[in-house]
């Protein structure tokens, strides 16, 4: 599904004249929207590619860019915040449509994602392999059974599910999904109590990654992004690739510094150790996003001719991010390496990418069905209500 259509419709503030001129000239265009259907497939590709070398898949020549996967994850974050509030923009709704639209998306994949990588790790310790092929996120628990099922596996007292790091990153996101509702669509004490109540949920480690995502919610409500023009917008797309690359310069010494601001409390981090220097790659990252616009848009015959592979690809990115992990330590186990033969890991990652494009079916497919039935849960709850008072 296109990055433009999967978000929901709601409300952001329509009373105000500036939000009502932004919503009048959206950020996402629909050759914007292309190109971010394919930026965020080919974030889940990296996430991917990394990760099956990094389980020794293929042991042959890599190129050496540390921590690749989670840059991809940065993108993620931006791209989440700026696709919600541009959706935002597009109309009026209500928090419960809203909250609706968000679940269905997330559920069908998150749910089946943790059903799938614990089935992984009874398959193949039944077979006599080893499950224990990560420090973390190795070992089944009831904790890391319950809690991801509620998005508290990040939280302080939560354990990641076992055998799919990558979840990580969902839990992050469902709190500011949930921080982000609560700001727009509610209103005096049940705002402060609704934010208070999932700040705590979320906790310190969650919040600190929040103005990461928060740079793709700003990037939409700047103004001044949608009147660059293409020349101007090649200069910043320029720009943003290059504080890129040079972002990799800086990942240890943000990490070292907010491990001295943390103090005692620096183990507990985890992926947020990396905040501060992540801050700085969201912002080259929505400087080449603010690029991308004028130049998407100058050439709209290009994008309509790529729309619908982008669909595609998009369609099962979010399937392929959350079941890859489980799917590369099941080939691992069973023998399926690639050794260091690069035609064969080309071999291996396109397998891949047809087992996730399969299991879409299953999950990004259903997300329609499960609005459905949620909308029609609601209305019965409602209907249930009315007839009580």
């Amino acid at each position: 599904m296109s990055v433009f259509q999967s978000a929901p419709t709601s409300r952001l503030a329509p009373q105000d004249e500036g939000v009502r001129s932004l919503a009048a000239d959206p950020f996402i265009t629909a050759p914007l929207s292309t190109c971010l259907d394919l930026i965020r497939f080919f974030a889940a590709l990296v996430v991917l590619v990394c990760h099956a070398a990094q389980a020794r898949l293929y042991e042959g020549w890599f190129p050496d860019i540390p921590l690749a996967q989670h840059y991809a994850v940065v993108v993620f974050f931006v791209l989440s915040g700026l696709v919600i509030t541009a959706s935002v923009l597009r109309g009026p709704a209500s928090f419960s449509r809203y909250a609706i639209a968000r679940a269905s998306r997330i559920l069908p994949v998150s749910l089946t994602a943790l059903a799938f990588s614990t089935l992984a790790y009874f398959v193949v310790t039944s077979l006599g392999g080893s499950a224990q092929h990560t420090d973390t996120y190795g070992k089944l628990s009831w904790a890391g059974t319950v809690l991801p099922l509620m998005f508290l596996s990040e939280s302080p007292w939560g354990a990641g599910p076992v055998w799919n790091p990558p979840y990580w990153s969902l839990c992050y996101e469902v709190w500011y999904y949930a921080l982000f509702g609560a700001a727009v669509f509610l209103r005096g004490p049940q705002r402060i109590g609704a934010l208070a109540l999932f700040a705590l949920f979320a906790g310190p480690r969650i919040l600190l990654m929040f103005p990461v995502w928060l740079v793709g919610v700003v990037l939409v409500l700047t103004p001044l992004a949608r009147r660059t023009g293409p020349l101007a917008g090649a200069m910043l797309v320029a720009a943003g690739l290059t504080a890129a690359w040079l972002h990799t310069e800086w990942v240890m010494p943000g990490l070292h510094l907010i491990r001295d601001l943390a103090g005692p409390y620096r183990n507990d981090l985890s992926f947020s150790r990396f905040a501060l220097s992540d801050l700085l790659l969201a912002l080259a990252v929505a400087a080449t996003f603010a690029g991308l616009r004028p130049i998407a848009n100058r050439w709209p015959a290009i994008w309509q001719m790529l729309d619908a592979p982008a669909r595609k690809l998009s369609g099962f990115s979010f399937t392929l991010y959350l079941f890859h992990w489980p799917l590369l330590l099941l080939a691992k186990t069973l023998g399926l390496t690639a050794g260091d033969s690069l035609p064969g890991f080309l071999i291996e990652v396109l397998s891949l990418l047809a087992a996730c494009y399969a299991i879409s079916f299953v999950t990004e497919r259903q997300s329609g069905r499960v609005r459905t039935l949620l909308e029609r849960g609601l209305a019965a709850l409602r209907e249930r209500r009315a007839a009580l008072a």
